[in-house]
């Protein structure tokens, strides 16, 4: 508290800059020895975007032609992968951040009387059922293969973050610039912040338009018009009844004025699907998409991977893109002790390998993953270090999940020929 003001200054972008280098690591390695997977031709957008002066002084510039060439290095822009940019550790951040997440009291007061509500103290005891090794910048081995061409990152508006974490919408110019050098797009997995509502919604969505998603590593997808929008992603959509989502989404005279479409901020924008119903609701409510997020397997009517052919069909019928969520498996109870009931287990992959065979199947126009790095949600594909009281991948090894989603972002062939 006793250093300069201008010491302090530089403190502060020391720890931001070696952040940024960790998740620069981490995003940039992905697409290494991804392979060669048949993809959708870059956007003509993205091309053509003319170079315009940034946030923090980063230049925003098109795509060299060589970068938009659909090469054998691509990844699979199709196959979408959560990801938290939410951890800190106090050599990059001064402080810990999410390992240290609290234990969630249940919603029962007599039940959560039963369960301990103490905090984690890293490095030690942390809040995740499984762990890593304390390594500010991932050795590349460890993210090289797992395929997935476009990065769901979580976030918040400016100077918002969840109740364990610091703001990381910050961030974003610095994965986008890092995404672009290796090919890789980013998407946005908008969260449901304090308050969030249609309206304010489309304030939010303006200033992503006007900042990252002008970036040529801004994931679009073309629509049946033959426009390129980028792509949202909106977690927890059906909190906000259909009534209120309509004048936002929907376009012409059904949406007025409050509405995005055909405006700066317009987007193809994908709901959470509960319900195995929900495909019809969703379109109703003018989403583009259905994403199901959830891991495991018969948490929700969505969820429960027995449905998703019906879904798939319905989506389609509906004229919304169907993109179910594959995890390898799941358990929070070190986050939520009282939640062992939804845990499932790994079992060396084939977990993983059912639930993504069950989606490829279904033909659906994504594949969405849950999730690179959810450590608290224990659905992460990033490599788990071996450790005592934690859970690992024994006996397959550290790599086994990201090896796993390269081989089938390999099988995964959308159509491709049917905008959106």
């Amino acid at each position: 508290a006793l250093l300069p003001p201008i010491l302090r200054r530089v403190l502060l972008k020391r720890r931001l800059l070696a952040r940024c280098l960790a998740l620069t690591a981490l995003i940039g390695c992905i697409i290494w020895l991804a392979g060669s997977f048949p993809q959708p031709p870059p956007p003509p957008s993205q091309s053509e975007t003319p170079a315009a002066q940034a946030k923090d002084g980063m230049v925003v510039s098109s795509l060299t032609p060589a970068a938009n060439q659909n090469g054998p290095s691509l990844p699979n822009y199709r196959v979408h992968i959560f990801y938290y940019a939410w951890y800190g550790e106090p050599g990059t951040d001064g402080a810990w951040l999410h390992w240290n997440h609290s234990r969630l009291p249940h919603w029962n007061a007599e039940r959560a009387r039963k369960f301990s509500q103490a905090g984690h103290t890293p490095p030690g005891d942390i809040g995740a059922n499984f762990t890593r090794n304390w390594v500010p910048i991932l050795a590349p081995i460890s993210v090289l293969r797992s395929g997935a061409g476009t990065v769901v990152v979580s976030w918040y508006p400016p100077g918002m973050a969840d109740g364990n974490g610091r703001p990381v919408d910050r961030l974003v110019p610095m994965l986008l610039s890092a995404a672009r050098e290796f090919q890789l797009r980013l998407a946005l997995h908008i969260e449901p912040y304090a308050g969030r509502s249609p309206a304010n919604l489309r304030r939010h969505l303006r200033y992503i338009a006007a900042t990252h998603a002008r970036h040529p590593a801004f994931y679009r997808e073309r629509t049946r018009d033959g426009r390129w929008l980028p792509v949202h992603y909106i977690y927890d959509s059906y909190r906000i009844p259909r009534s209120l989502w309509r004048p936002l989404l929907l376009g012409g005279g059904l949406g007025g004025s409050a509405s995005i479409r055909g405006k700066s901020e317009d987007a193809l924008m994908f709901g959470l699907a509960m319900s195995i119903g929900d495909c019809q609701t969703i379109k109703e409510s003018g989403f583009d998409g259905a994403y199901t997020y959830f891991a495991a397997d018969g948490f929700t009517q969505a969820s429960t991977r027995s449905n998703w052919a019906a879904m798939s069909r319905q989506c389609s019928t509906a004229g919304v893109a169907f993109a179910p969520s594959i995890g390898p498996g799941y358990i929070d109870t070190a986050v939520r002790p009282w939640n062992a009931e939804n845990t499932r287990q790994r079992e060396g992959g084939r977990y993983y390998t059912d639930g993504l065979r069950t989606a490829i199947a279904a033909r659906p126009v994504f594949l969405s993953i849950t999730s690179f790095n959810e450590w608290h949600e224990g659905t992460q594909i990033e490599p788990a270090a071996p450790r005592y009281g934690y859970l690992d991948y024994t006996p397959r090894k550290r790599d086994h999940y990201l090896d796993l989603t390269a081989q089938y972002a390999a099988l995964f062939k959308p159509d491709t020929s049917a905008g959106l």
